[in-house]
């Protein structure tokens, strides 16, 4: 059967349907021509969709661009090396045109004295040190040197140190160096236990530190104060359960044993919460003496009891008297012992209950924090004799 005939065997509904719907196709393949046809971008599908494009890179595209960085890199440096030999020929150059005044010889100052007579004094640049030797005439280790102390450089002059040295009574003045305020970390070498009575205020326990690290100074600046020696006292703080320490003194000693450092210092210690103080366990050892004074209060209260027992008071117009009774004897002399002995106890154990207060007890090998509170001139004296 052709679709002529199927068409004419179709209902009117179904005629209709079927002519509609090729009314609508013919329709869209019209307008989807146009719209192609109106489109110059090759790159968008059909319905606008992006075509992709395949894009291949040069294999060895990253190591040209890094080798194109660093030759780049390389002709800068060259540039600014041939900038600075330029400088430097420059500046040769310009010492060659004008040379450095000559120094004149001992002969040549010596002929020059001589032609300008004795009454014209030479005056020297630098004062002469004892003896009247110019500071040319100095050996070579009496010279003034530089030497490191941390990272402070302290430049000394033997000829100036030992003016005055011919007069009798006079000493070597040692060198100095300053110390500002500055922290450092130290480590607690000795235990200890800090007393919390007053008697402890005036009678500090010390301890001693070793520093760790170097000192930190002002600015960032750093002085080389490692393993050097600090001794400090604590006193036992109950209100704060820690342990307020105050340094004492500082001492170090060179390397080679030929200078040292021992000066009083003023400054205190942190813990490693950044609080003042250090902290501690808070020991108390008064229990057993305060329990045996309250046991010989009662017996000593027992044996007055048994005193009362024994006697008899009787009142009268001349007054209270009080009396033995003659069968109480042995009971009245028990109590009085009993008594007078349990005071005794009682004044004694009170008086270790006194000294045991609390204390603050700190371990060893405590890593803590070093404060200078206060700048201080360290003096260093140099060892006479062999170093150690």
């Amino acid at each position: 059967m052709s679709l002529k005939e199927r068409f004419n065997n179709l209902e009117p509904k179904q005629k209709k349907v079927v002519i509609w719907a090729g009314i609508g196709a013919i329709f869209l393949a019209l307008v989807a021509t146009g719209y192609k046809s109106s489109k110059t971008d090759d790159s968008l599908g059909f319905f606008g969709q992006k075509k992709t494009r395949e894009i291949q890179l040069e294999p060895d595209l990253i190591q040209k661009t890094m080798l194109r960085e660093q030759r780049r890199q390389y002709d800068a440096i060259v540039e600014n090396v041939d900038r600075i030999q330029d400088e430097v020929k420059l500046i040769k150059q310009t010492i060659k045109e004008k040379p450095l005044p000559e120094i004149p010889t001992a002969d040549q100052v010596a002929a020059k004295a001589e032609t300008t007579g004795p009454s014209q004094e030479i005056k020297q640049p630098w004062p002469l040190p004892p003896g009247g030797s110019t500071p040319g005439n100095l050996p070579p280790h009496a010279q003034p040197e530089a030497q490191i102390i941390g990272e402070i450089s302290v430049i000394s002059n033997p000829a100036a140190a030992t003016e005055g040295m011919g007069t009798p009574g006079n000493k070597k003045k040692g060198r100095t160096v300053y110390l500002p305020p500055s922290f450092m970390e130290a480590q607690l070498l000795t235990g200890f236990d800090a007393s919390t009575s007053g008697k402890g205020t005036n009678n500090p326990e010390p301890l001693l530190l070793r520093i760790q690290t170097p000192a930190v100074l002002p600015n960032d600046i750093k002085a080389n104060l490692s393993g050097c020696f600090v001794i400090a006292e604590a006193v036992g703080r109950l209100d704060k359960e820690r342990a307020d320490v105050r340094l004492v003194s500082l001492s170090c000693l060179s390397n080679e044993g030929k200078a040292i450092i021992d000066t009083p210092v003023k400054g205190f210690v942190t813990d490693s919460d950044s609080k003042v103080g250090l902290s501690g366990r808070v020991v108390s050892r008064m229990g057993a003496a305060t329990a045996r004074t309250i046991v010989a209060g009662f017996f000593g209260g027992m044996g007055d009891m048994l005193k009362s027992a024994a006697t008899t008071q009787s009142t009268s117009a001349l007054g209270t008297t009080t009396t033995v009774d003659s069968s109480q004897i042995a009971k009245y002399s028990l109590g009085g012992g009993l008594s007078e002995g349990a005071a005794s106890l009682h004044d004694f154990y009170l008086s270790l209950a006194k000294q045991a207060t609390p204390v603050i007890e700190v371990g060893a090998a405590k890593k803590i924090t070093v404060i200078i509170s206060e700048g201080k001139e360290l003096e260093i004296r140099e060892i006479e004799g062999e170093p150690f």
